[in-house]
């Protein structure tokens, strides 16, 4: 029978208790498990071994050991000899001489000599998960029964650490899994928002990138959509740190690229060696820099795919996970809705057009077509009776040029219905923005704006209809002569002035060659309307430069 532990090694215990409880990292309370262990039993080194699922030693923490003494020792137990007798028996092993054991293979080189000790079995809910390693017992030549009682009684209270370490853990774990989707759904449902309104297609878009970016914890974001015409996947909303912007313009070509493979196989996929996947092409690690880590997924449009969004990382980074996946497959499935809406308001734009035209169509044909027939039928019989009646045919020619001054106040007003809807609607900014979207749209040609929509608000809408007429006669020129695969349009505020500025990259003209047509007579009409001037210039390589400029205060006052 063991005899009464001294009240003052309780204490001890007591207090260590009390420390082991404070403790909610594992990896620090194992370590405290050890240095606590070392103390209270009074030896010269302790340890902690921890099992894994098959009752393996998985990890041991040491005490009592200096760094240089381990580092020349290397590697850590495995489990084998003495210490795999006790994990194999599951129960308390006290020894006066480990070396005499029959289970007992020696120590390592440079391993410290080792005599008493006593292991102990680390008990939870879940059975035996550890082991507690006592040795060198000091002062004495070996651990006693109090010495097993205390160190039964440490094993006890560090099982309770431990399954509270754990537990935090497990709740820790699962607040941030809990966190994380709640942000999934906050970002789904501003994306959804975005998609009831009235936003364009570029702000969505570019929202989707950056919620990919966020929600991924990715460096980096790209969306690219296919390019019918020539099959290339283009990447035109991008969003991250400093060198994201590298990702912006990448064309990358059908069946050369890991996008294509994946839109191919109509699945998302989660690479965190871009080194070792043979879908990825020299190239394109070279646009893509230190990135090593790729989560994509594709745009699916019903039986196809029409584009792909991925995020980015570097090695250092986390390892991306197929809940990553998810969520971009999630946001890329919103980017499909975005897009196919924008098509299906731009094809009940057209078709608006289409119906305003056929009922213009009607409306000249049954009226201002046939006011001109009845005044050329009454022509017609003037000429009879003007030798005969000269009064009545000069009547009947007053009567003519009063039925033409009609048709032309019809005329008018029918040109004044044919005015941009949109400058009305939504002002001269967004007028720009539609024409330049419909250029790249016919031409395939790149277009980038620059619009001071301060300067724009402040144009009264008949001098806001003069600036969309240019654009959009300058923009018809440079589509049907120019071939240009690049435009720049801007329109700025100076110095008192209104600019509006027209570059292309194509072919150019020579000005003085040139017979000047309707387009060009009603550029310039315009551009007198506005009291401003007009500059065509060649640009290097053939590029050219329309520029109208005129003083903002005689447009706001006119």
């Amino acid at each position: 029978m063991p005899k009464t532990i001294d009240s003052s090694r309780l204490q001890a215990l007591l207090e260590a208790s009390r420390a082991l409880v404070s403790e909610l990292d594992i990896g620090a309370l194992l370590q405290r498990i050890a240095d606590l262990a070392r103390s209270v039993i009074e030896a010269r080194y302790a340890a902690v071994g921890v099992l894994d699922d098959r009752g393996r030693l998985a990890e041991f923490v040491y005490s009592g050991l200096d760094d240089e003494t381990a580092r020349k020792i290397g590697h850590l137990p495995e489990g084998i000899g003495v210490l795999g007798t006790i994990i194999e028996e599951g129960r308390t092993l006290r020894l006066e001489d480990v070396s005499q054991h029959p289970d007992s293979s020696g120590f390592p080189p440079h391993h410290p000599p080792m005599r008493s000790f006593l292991g102990v079995p680390i008990k939870g809910k879940g059975g035996t998960f550890g082991r507690l390693y006592l040795t060198d017992k000091i002062g004495r030549d070996a651990f006693d029964e109090d010495d097993e009682s205390l160190a039964t009684m440490f094993a006890a209270q560090s099982a309770v650490a431990v399954e509270n370490a754990r537990l935090y853990d497990e709740v820790a774990s699962r607040s941030d899994q809990l966190g994380r989707r709640m942000a999934e759904i906050a970002s789904v449902e501003r994306v959804g928002g975005l998609l009831t309104s009235f936003r364009s297609l570029d702000e969505t878009l570019e929202a989707i990138v950056v919620e990919a970016c966020r929600l991924t914890g990715a460096r980096r974001c790209g969306l690219g959509l296919v390019v019918e015409e020539t099959g290339e996947t283009v990447f035109r909303w991008t969003s991250g740190d400093e060198d994201a912007h590298q990702l912006t313009g990448l064309a990358l070509h059908p069946g050369s690229s890991k996008a294509h493979f994946v839109m191919q196989r109509r699945r998302g996929e989660v690479v965190n060696d871009l080194l070792a996947d043979t879908e990825i092409q020299q190239d394109t690690l070279s646009a893509l820099g230190d990135s090593r880590r790729l989560v994509i997924a594709p745009l699916l449009l019903r039986d196809r795919s029409i584009g792909v969004l991925s995020v980015y990382n570097d090695v250092a980074a986390r390892r991306f996970t197929d809940d990553d996946l998810t969520i971009l497959q999630v946001l890329a499935n919103q980017a499909v809705v975005a897009i196919e809406n924008d098509r299906l308001q731009g094809a009940l734009k057209d078709l608006a057009v289409l119906e305003e035209r056929d009922r213009i169509s009607r409306e000249l044909h049954d009226g201002v077509i046939q006011s001109i027939y009845s005044v050329g039928l009454s022509l017609q019989g003037s000429l009879s009776t003007l030798a005969r009646d000269p009064e009545r045919a000069r009547e009947r020619i007053d009567e003519a040029i009063i039925e033409l001054d009609n048709v032309v106040r019809d005329v008018r007003s029918y040109i004044f219905e044919l005015r941009p809807s949109l400058v009305e609607e939504k002002g001269l900014a967004a007028a720009i923005k539609d024409l330049a979207q419909d250029f790249e749209v016919n031409t395939l040609a790149h277009t980038q704006l620059k619009v001071d929509e301060e300067a724009c608000g402040s144009l009264p809408a008949g001098l806001e209809t003069h600036v969309i007429q240019i654009v959009r006669e300058v923009l018809s020129n440079i589509a049907r002569h120019a071939g240009a695969s690049r435009v720049t349009i801007e329109f700025l505020s100076s110095d008192g002035d209104l600019s509006l500025t027209i570059d292309d990259n194509g072919k150019g003209f020579e000005l003085a060659n040139v017979r000047p047509g309707h387009g060009l007579a009603n550029i310039e009409s315009r551009v007198m309307d506005l009291s401003g001037h007009l500059e065509i210039t060649g640009l290097e390589k053939g590029a050219t430069r329309h520029k109208v400029r005129f003083p903002a205060a005689d447009a706001g006052a006119t």
